[in-house]
């Protein structure tokens, strides 16, 4: 009989510890996700808007370089304001807007993947939880965590986003300038007509 009252009392304990662990776990969750609170859709909306305002000067930057390079161009060989040059301003626009777009996807990127560190860091916090039942060291680890993942992103420069169209520029002006002074001997690869040789220097010597 004595043994059997003990086993009751040894299984009411496990129940009572159980429930109190369970107690703990409610408890470390309900303080994880307090703590976690504070990366809701406006903060990680504010990522996305961040880069946003980190990049995008630096292509309107280059793309005002670009503009008065091509505009530096065209004025020389005297075709300002041809249907030729319209065309070579509004393929430097496209390429604008396509970094530009290119920048707008980067900046959701940004947001997505705090949203996924963020979710990452809470799971496992949670699943720390659930495993040791110790409700202090859960708030104590999330108040951590969450402090690490508020520190500000940082960035790279964007690099030359007008690059290829400025080569492409560049070398279609060589080749229809060397055409030009060539008396018919050379054939550029295409001619836009932007490139007569006005802006040439032809050698004689």
């Amino acid at each position: 009989m004595a043994k059997k009252g003990a086993s009751n009392k040894a299984a009411d304990q496990a129940a009572a510890d159980e429930q109190a662990r369970q107690a703990r776990i409610r408890q470390g969750t309900t303080d994880i996700n307090k703590t976690f609170g504070q990366f809701d859709d406006p903060y990680f909306e504010k990522q996305r808007s961040n880069y946003l305002g980190f990049a995008l000067p630096q292509l309107d930057d280059q793309y005002g370089e670009a503009q008065k390079q091509l505009t530096f161009a065209l004025a020389r060989d005297g075709n300002t304001y041809s249907s030729a040059a319209a065309e070579q301003r509004a393929r430097l626009q496209k390429t604008y807007d396509q970094n530009k777009l290119t920048i707008s996807d980067q900046g959701q990127n940004y947001a997505n993947q705090a949203r996924s560190n963020v979710e990452d860091a809470r799971g496992n916090l949670v699943a720390s939880l659930n495993a040791t039942g110790d409700a202090t060291q859960a708030a104590n680890s999330a108040v951590a965590r969450s402090a690490a993942l508020a520190q500000p992103q940082g960035y790279s420069a964007i690099g030359d986003m007008f690059g290829a169209f400025g080569t492409a520029f560049a070398t279609q002006a060589a080749n229809e300038r060397a055409a030009a002074l060539s008396g018919g001997a050379y054939k550029a690869p295409y001619n836009t007509g932007l490139f007569g040789g006005r802006g040439a220097v032809k050698n004689t010597a």
